[in-house]
């Protein structure tokens, strides 16, 4: 009796220890199942939140970001390498009258292809280099808070040239005077970027202008010129013609009425005019 009670309590006991071990597998599983499940839920919503609330504002500081860093980049390069190597001499040609007096003016061909050509290698180089340097901003910036600014994790953006530099060689002309104007030459850049984020890209252009050269051209003195009070100045000024300002009408310097004349061809004065009354409908 005792024997068979023990062997029949430790088969027992074998059994219930046997049939214990797949439940606790079968709960490890599930634990890891429901674990997987918990984190693909996690990154779902996270990748929801990110696309939907922060994708905007994060492209916004991004390309205001990467405009900042490839126009310094891009004006730092043109400064140093086209720029100082640039002759104003040969840069404009100048026309001259019979008696050698300046009367307009043209840019060289040859000079204006050599300046755009360097600076559309030097642009397409420099691009090249920035794009390698990934930037980083901080998530903070994202969400547009002054507190949280500089906090949280700092996401990578990096931009990629992807079409061809466009430079232009332009003259523009300021007044610098009576007898005096200023000729300023200037390239104006554009290059088209793309602008790289997690989970977006946008193209955008970087455009900036740099001034090459300043050229003041003097004319002849007039003999006398107006102010803005239109006084004659100058040394001719006393024989200059007096000019009136327009006035408000109704005042002074304009006159609302007319002059009529009788029958005979009298003057009869001012008189207003007369206005003429809509005439009734049938």
């Amino acid at each position: 009796m005792r024997k068979w009670g023990r062997r029949g309590w430790r088969s027992s006991g074998r059994r219930r220890r046997s049939s214990g071990k797949p439940r606790k597998k079968m709960s490890r599983r599930k634990l890891l199942i429901f674990l997987m499940l918990l984190f693909i839920l996690f990154f779902a919503q996270t990748f929801i939140f990110i696309e939907r609330n922060l994708q905007g504002p994060l492209m916004t500081v991004a390309t205001v970001r990467v405009k900042q860093v490839a126009t310094q980049s891009i004006n730092k390069a043109i400064t140093e390498q086209v720029a100082g190597n640039s002759n104003a001499d040969k840069l404009i040609d100048w026309k001259t009258n019979a008696s050698g007096k300046i009367s307009g003016f043209m840019l060289n061909y040859a000079e204006h292809m050599r300046i755009t050509s360097e600076t559309i290698d030097t642009v397409q180089t420099t691009l090249n280099k920035m794009g390698d340097l990934p930037e980083r901003i901080p998530l903070g910036q994202a969400l547009g808070s002054a507190i949280i600014a500089s906090f949280g994790p700092r996401i990578p953006v990096k931009f990629e040239p992807i079409g061809a530099v466009k430079v232009d060689l332009n003259t523009r002309q300021k007044d610098a005077g009576i007898n005096m104007i200023l000729v300023e030459v200037y390239m104006h850049i554009v290059a088209e970027v793309s602008i790289i984020i997690p989970f977006d890209t946008k193209p955008e252009l970087v455009e900036t202008e740099i001034p090459i050269s300043y050229l003041l051209v003097v004319g002849d003195v007039p003999m006398y010129y107006y102010d803005n009070k239109g006084n004659p100045v100058g040394d001719s000024a006393p024989g200059a013609p007096n000019i009136s300002l327009p006035m408000e009408q109704g005042g002074d310097g304009v006159s609302t009425t007319t002059e009529t004349h009788d029958a005979e061809g009298n003057s009869g004065g001012n008189a207003d005019v007369p206005t003429l009354a809509p005439a009734d409908e049938p």
